[in-house]
């Protein structure tokens, strides 16, 4: 009876194993959905069949390949998960330390024969490298969705990696307590305990899970920010410039946090794509794109405004810090040229600026921002202009008709 179960658990578990490498294989190679991310995912559950099979051979006897290299090769599944995740959401790589640990405990198991005598050691050693890979994984995760969706969420996503971790540190200080009574449940050298197999069952699924429900969140984020980015030039688009709109404007009336608005435009830009073609000016869109990024601060929100127009939000800056960032970002324009070919293009902005005032609602902000851009056309370009008023706009708009 206890063989048939045995059985059925390494049949059952294979199963799990097999599809959610299959499954993580074709998002790699077909949906390429974070293809770096997903391959080491499928990795993970290769390396945690192929250790668990290994597992299941153990006898009494010495023995490297069902003892050393099963519980390493369980090990390095765990350091692919977080391998994989750090992919997932782009962070740094965690190879040296990583690859540190995997070596240390690799020369603790080598301290003594791989058999059942030393069993309760080996699993002692084997459960806290598990649980520093598992733990440091939840931790990078959580950093990672943190950033993107609310806190709550990062941290329901990540329970199951910290509750795996845990219960990996419980292992190893059961053992140190009463190595006598558990050796040969620690060891399951025939996987005969039901607890045994199905906490290994439950290990892989919710691993796995954990591992979808991170590749769903970058999705939907990447989603999100491609609605509400400008594909050519990286720069937040129209869609997302009202939200960040309303979000500042709150501040300033909450709190008397002053903002000011700046509208760009490119002088002469149709006639650099009438000359040069409309590759031309779209790599000067990138470039300015670049030049503004450079030039401002994080905090500052980068919109392309349409066409050849861009749009920044600046926080926390009055009415003189405006006219300061809008005669740096000119200089940098002016000091800029586009090699296009063998053509030198030199480009120039229009700006105009707004500060905010109590009797002005955002929708005026923007409009004054705008006319001031367009004052600063009529003066000959490469010119920076403000308004304060809406009285102020009307007269000016009148004498330029």
């Amino acid at each position: 009876m206890e063989h048939n179960q045995s059985i059925i658990f390494v049949q059952f578990f294979s199963l799990i194993a097999v599809s959610c490498a299959i499954a993580w294989t074709l998002l790699a190679s077909l949906l390429h959905i974070a293809p770096k991310a997903s391959w080491c995912f499928a990795a993970t559950n290769i390396c945690t069949l192929i250790g668990i099979l290994l597992y299941t051979q153990r006898t009494e006897a010495i023995n490297y390949l069902y003892w050393f290299v099963a519980d390493m090769t369980i090990l390095v599944g765990f350091a692919l998960v977080r391998w994989g995740c750090q992919h997932l959401f782009k962070q740094p790589l965690s190879y040296r330390f990583d690859l540190i640990l995997l070596a240390t405990t690799a020369l603790l198991m080598l301290l003594v024969p791989p058999s059942l005598t030393y069993a309760v050691y080996l699993v002692i050693v084997m459960s806290i490298t598990a649980a520093t890979f598992i733990t440091l994984s939840g931790i990078d995760n959580f950093r990672a969705v943190k950033k993107h969706l609310p806190l709550y969420y990062a941290a329901l996503i990540n329970v199951p990696f910290f509750t795996i971790g845990l219960l990996f540190i419980i292992r190893a200080g059961v053992l140190l307590l009463f190595p006598d009574e558990l050796a040969n449940i620690s060891a399951a050298d025939k996987l005969n305990s039901s607890l045994v197999m199905w906490s290994y069952i439950i290990l892989l699924l919710l691993t796995n899970l954990v591992l979808f429900g991170n590749a769903l969140t970058r999705l939907v984020y990447k989603v999100a920010r491609l609605a509400n980015k400008d594909q050519l030039t990286g720069l937040w688009n129209r869609h997302s410039l009202l939200n960040k709109l309303e979000e500042v404007d709150a501040l300033w009336l909450r709190n008397g946090l002053a903002y000011s608005l700046m509208v760009l435009d490119l002088d002469h830009f149709k006639r650099i794509n009438d000359t040069y073609g409309h590759l031309a000016g779209d790599l000067v869109l990138k470039n300015t794109a670049d030049i503004l990024q450079q030039s401002l601060r994080k905090i500052d929100f980068i919109c392309r405004y349409g066409g050849e127009e861009f749009l920044i939000i600046l926080p926390l800056t009055n009415k003189k810090e405006a006219q300061i960032v809008a005669e740096k970002v000119q200089q940098k324009i002016n000091e800029n040229t586009v090699l296009w070919q063998k053509a030198h293009i030199n480009t120039t902005l229009s700006i105009g600026y707004a500060t905010c005032k109590t009797h002005l609602s955002i929708e005026q902000l923007l409009q004054l921002a705008d006319d001031a851009m367009y004052l600063a056309k009529s003066k000959g370009r490469n010119t920076i202009c403000s308004m304060d008023s809406m009285e102020e706009s009307t007269v000016k708009s009148t004498q330029q008709l």
